[in-house]
Parts: structure tokens; sequence; C-alpha cells
């Protein structure tokens, strides 16, 4: 009788999580696109105009939608889309110089400006009475943080202001409708990234990956081929979603799909996958329990990709500077297989953990062997990743190594590695120490991947996203919390 209400809350569970993604905003249907659509050419690129007004209102406030705030109930009563901001700000609506678009990232840059202390988020009306003082900002050529963010915030007055001039709209904006023409290669494209919007496929890769996570949670109780199958017949589903939302991104942006930190998350979350499904169809003595933590980690970072960065799907254009040689790629690849592999060494760890609650890990024990596997496999290739980083920063930046905030992450992630193979090399820890000192694995390449990134600073580009922080704490928090558990409470329990 205990056994009945697991399928049940497995059903309840599936629901509402189909109910909750489904919930969320939606774009427009796939069969309006072509008619109400309409493509704009801004400095030199084709984009839809949706696509277009995302990236305005991130560069403004790093949101795609706006809510209004106290008081603005009569110039804005209710959530507003990229695509009704930019329009109103482009009718040269007067209540649009009211909206607090823009958000200021540094307390001292709001207290030159004389903004209000109270709050991050400010109007065009409240930055533009220190536009002078801006002006000047922009005219310096120091790197300082204060600088750099004053220039931010000037250019984004000055698109505020081209966009509300008539005049000015018409001479930077070319029109184009892509119901106008059938065929060619710029209409292709503003349909597959119209397609893209529609179809969603990172929602349904995440569906996907939290069903196979359930499914193979099940499985620990019911211990059934059924269900081993089905979680890894959803996994396998995740992972087709992947390449294709892949493949497409590549056909949109014409370059690799590595150019910014929500495409990285899509790669680990494949190679996580990936691993898991290569596992059951090659591996006969593979470990059944290590899918329910895999499942759940590329779960966890695909949730993050679709609803926390919600500005990483735009399809930007690619800087220069990150389109200088075929070493990015190599070298954003091989990082994103390195960070899997330390994640992967980390996902091993806790289930050992937990599987030999209170007890010493023998040495000879499989769990120990695929821990030391994924090690060295995570280790080397975030090695090999830096090196190539190296090259490609000596090619586009005229410096092998410049100690910027990611290259001493990845640095740290290395440095880290290396203990850790020491420790066991020497033997200097027993195989519990080693078992406990890579459970921290996932924790710090967490930190060192996306933690640099709230630094906001660097010349890496593709790396700073708002609104990881919260997420990031909270999940650092968590996973200590239980490896302190799995390591000191269970130990006591025994």
């Amino acid at each position: 009788m205990t056994r009945l209400p697991f399928p049940k809350i497995f059903v309840l569970l599936l629901l509402a999580v189909v109910t909750m993604a489904w919930a969320s905003e939606r774009p427009i249907p796939r069969t309006e696109l072509r008619g109400s659509e309409t493509a704009i050419v801004y400095q030199g690129e084709v984009r839809p105009f949706g696509s277009f007004a995302r990236d305005v209102l991130d560069g403004f406030s790093g949101k795609t939608a706006y809510r209004c705030g106290e008081g603005e109930a009569d110039r804005c009563p209710r959530k507003m889309q990229a695509t009704e901001v930019v329009t109103e700000i482009m009718g040269g609506k007067p209540k649009a110089r009211d909206w607090k678009l823009f958000k200021v990232l540094r307390s001292d840059v709001s207290e030159a400006l004389s903004l209000p202390k109270d709050s991050r988020y400010v109007s065009y009306g409240e930055l533009s009475k220190s536009r002078d003082l801006l002006e000047l900002y922009a005219s310096r050529e120091d790197d300082h943080a204060a600088t750099l963010e004053m220039k931010r915030l000037y250019g984004n007055v000055q698109l505020f202001e081209t966009l509300g001039d008539s005049a000015r709209v018409k001479e930077l904006f070319t029109l184009a409708d892509p119901a106008q023409a059938e065929s060619g290669p710029t209409v292709r494209r503003v349909n597959l990234e119209l397609a893209y919007y529609f179809v969603d496929p990172v929602l349904w890769a995440f569906v996907a990956a939290f069903v196979g996570f359930l499914l193979s949670l099940l499985n620990l109780n019911f211990k059934k081929t059924a269900l081993d199958r089905a979680a890894n017949g959803a996994g396998l589903m995740a992972t087709v979603i992947l390449v294709l939302t892949l493949a497409l991104r590549f056909a949109v942006t014409g370059h690799p799909p590595m150019a910014n930190l929500y495409e990285i998350i899509l790669w680990v979350a494949l190679l996580l996958e990936s691993f898991e499904v290569v596992a059951f169809f090659r591996c006969r003595r593979r470990q059944f329990s290590l899918m329910v933590p895999i499942a759940f980690v590329a779960a966890l970072l695909l949730f993050f990709a679709r609803f926390v960065l919600e500005t990483g799907d735009a399809f930007r254009a690619l800087p220069a500077i990150l389109n200088s040689s075929v070493f990015l790629t190599l070298h954003v690849f091989t990082i994103a297989m390195g960070f899997a592999g330390m994640i992967l060494s980390g996902i091993v760890a806790h289930v050992a953990l937990f599987r030999f609650r209170g007890k010493e890990v023998p040495r000879d024990e499989p769990l120990m062997s695929l821990l030391y596997g994924t090690l060295v496999f995570g280790s080397v290739l975030t090695i090999v990743g830096t090196l190539l980083g190296g090259v490609w920063a000596d090619f586009a930046w005229g410096r092998f190594w410049g100690f910027d905030p990611k290259e001493c992450g990845a640095l740290f992630v290395i440095l880290w590695a290396m203990l850790g193979l020491h420790l066991r090399a020497g033997r200097l820890v027993t195989g519990r120490g080693f078992v406990l000192f890579n459970a921290f694995n996932v924790v710090v390449t967490f930190l060192c991947w996306f933690g640099i990134n709230l630094l906001g600073v660097g010349l890496h580009s593709y790396g700073f996203q708002n609104g990881t922080f919260t997420w990031l704490l909270s999940f650092v928090l968590a996973d200590c919390a239980l490896i302190l558990l799995l390591n000191f409470y269970f130990r006591k329990h025994e």
C-alpha cells in the first residue's frame, strides 16, 4: 500500500511542470508571424522586430518585459512585453519617459548622477537631467568600472532618444516585411529565428530532463526495467532536443553556438545527458542511481537557462573580437567538456557519500574508478581548454594571459582538480576523504563558472548575465548543506 501513491504523485508533478512551463510567456503563434511580424534592418543586420525589442529592453534593464512599479498604474496598467515597450517609445508617447526602464548597476554612479538611492531602476526623465555628465564620462578613455557604467547608461539614453525620434528612426531602420519575399537566405534566417521562439525548444528539453529525473527517482523505489528505460528515453529525448536546438542556433547566427553563457549552459547540459544515454546503451554494469543526480543537474541547468537567463536566447550579432579565430570555438567547447567532467566527478562523489555513508570507501570500488576517471577527464580538458583560450587571447588581444577574472576562474578549477589528484596519488587522504573533497567539485565549478560572471568585468563580453546571484547562492548553500548532511549526520546515525 505504501507504493501506490508514487505514480499519482509523479503524474501530478509532471502535470504541474508542463502546466507551469506552458503558462509562461508564449510567443506569437507561428501562423501569425509572417503576416504580423516585421523584420528590421538595423546596423546592417536583418532581425525580427520582436528579437530587436528584446535586446533593447535587455540593454536597458536586463529584462525582456517591463512590470510597472508603484504609482505607475495610470501610465502602465499591466506587465508589458518588450515589443510593446519599444513600440510605445517609438511612438513618442510622453508616458514612456517616466517608465523606470534603466537599471543602474553601481551605487557610486547612482550617487554621482543624483539618482534616487532607494531604487536600482530609473526613468529616462531622471537620467536626462544628468545628460551632460554622462556625455563627459563617455568621452573618457579610462576603463574604470564607474566610467564603463556611465558609458553604458549614456548609450542607453542615446538609443532611447533615437527610438523616440521618428525622423532618426527612418534614417537608421530599414523596415522589411518577410511576407513580401518567399525565398532567399535572409528571409529563411528570419523565419528560422521566429520559429525558434515559437517552438521554445529549451523549455521542452527542460521538461524532458525533469521527467527523466522523476522517473529515475521513482526507479530507486520500484527497481523496474520499464521505469529505467522510460527514464533514459526521456534523457535521450532531452539530448536530441538540445542537439537540434544548437543546430538551429547555428543555422540562424551563422557561427558556432558558443557565444554567451546561455549557450554554454546548453552545451554542458547536453554533455551531462549524453553521458547517461551512452552509459545506458554501452555499459552493462552502470550505476543506476547516478542518473538521478545527473538528470537533476541537467534539468537545473536548463531551468536556469530558460527561466532565469531570460535574455540569453536572443540571437545577437557576435562581436568581432569573439569571431576572430577557430581557437575560440575550440576553447569554449573544450572548456564546456572540462566543466561537464568536473560536475560529473562531483555528482559521482555525492552518490559515493550516500552509498557508503558512515563507512570507508574501498579503493577498488567501481564508483571510485568512475570518480577518478571523470576527475581526470574534467581536469585535462579544462587545462587544454584554458591553454586554447590563451592562444586565442594572444591572437585576439595580443597577450596569452592577463589575469582576467574568467582566466583566473578556470585556473582555480584546474588547481582544485590538481590538488585532489595529488592528494590521491600521495595517499594523503583516505578513500572517504578523497570522495568528500571531490563532492565540492560541483560547487567550485559553479562558482568559477557562474560566480565570475557576477563581477560583470573582464574582456569576455559573453560572460555577464544579470539575476544570477540569488540562484547561485541558493544552489551553493543547498549543496554544501547536502554534503555536510551526507558526511556527518549519516555517519553519526549508522
